[in-house]
């Protein structure tokens, strides 16, 4: 069994970009409580949380009864999870943590998604809905008043592998990693390599990450989205994961 570490976090302020949809870290580090240390950090599972609740630790730039409205933890199966729907809405989330990218350069975690946002695309700012999104945050230029940002997506329309710049905001980049409904109702796991996917994408060298954030979202499309999220982590170079991931990367 993989042993597991609960991470620090920080409280944090949102900072008020001038396109939304980013999160900015910054403040005093706080400490989460910690299990026996290992091959991964838990950043959230979302055990522990009161059901029908917003999940402790996570803010968002809109207000509150939004946040709250859209994300909501619920129990299943004798597990716990986040569960996101937006009718219409852009609610993102963040959660503060930060890791040592050279000791723990992999980011895992669960999605499910069951609505689809009617005519979804990430390649136009007209379009650009993502019935799951999960953003890895980068201190940026200006002091760190424009973060850098990984937003790995599943995509209504854009296939699995596609790599874009945001429409929106051009320090993001976004990554599809799953693509369309044939998997719908599914849990999926996702391993990415977040140090090596910024160096590709930036053509630089990554620093610390400054928090992750999701985004369920369908306000430019009008339509509905609904999506799972569940057992965060990130994972140290040596750890099963990590081997596995570099093998299928030089298979390809």
């Amino acid at each position: 069994m993989t042993n597991v570490m609960r991470v620090s976090i920080r409280s944090f302020a949102l900072a008020s970009l001038a396109l939304p949809l980013l999160v900015a870290v910054r403040a005093p580090q706080r400490a989460r409580a910690a299990v026996p240390s290992g091959d991964a950090l838990i950043l959230d599972d979302f055990d522990g949380e009161a059901a029908a609740c917003f999940p402790t630790g996570w803010k968002s730039r809109s207000d509150g009864a939004s946040a709250a409205r859209v994300y909501q933890v619920v129990r299943e199966s004798g597990g716990q999870y986040l569960h996101a729907v937006a009718q219409a809405d852009s609610v993102q989330i963040g959660l503060p943590v930060t890791f040592c990218l050279h000791d723990y350069p992999l980011l895992s975690w669960r999605w499910r998604v069951t609505e689809l946002p009617t005519g979804g695309d990430e390649r136009a700012a007209a379009t650009n809905d993502s019935a799951a999104g999960v953003y890895v945050v980068f201190k940026g230029g200006l002091g760190g008043l424009l973060p850098r940002a990984l937003k790995y997506v599943w995509s209504t329309a854009e296939p699995a592998g596609t790599a874009l710049p945001s429409p929106l905001y051009p320090n993001a980049r976004i990554i599809v990693l799953e693509s369309g409904s044939a998997e719908r109702g599914t849990w999926k796991t996702e391993t990415v390599n977040v140090a090596d996917d910024y160096r590709r994408l930036f053509q630089s060298e990554p620093p610390e990450p400054q928090g992750i954030a999701l985004l369920t979202d369908a306000d430019n499309t009008r339509s509905r989205a609904v999506a799972d999220y569940d057992d965060f982590r990130v994972l140290a170079a040596t750890s099963p994961e990590a081997v596995a991931s570099d093998m299928a990367r030089q298979a390809r």
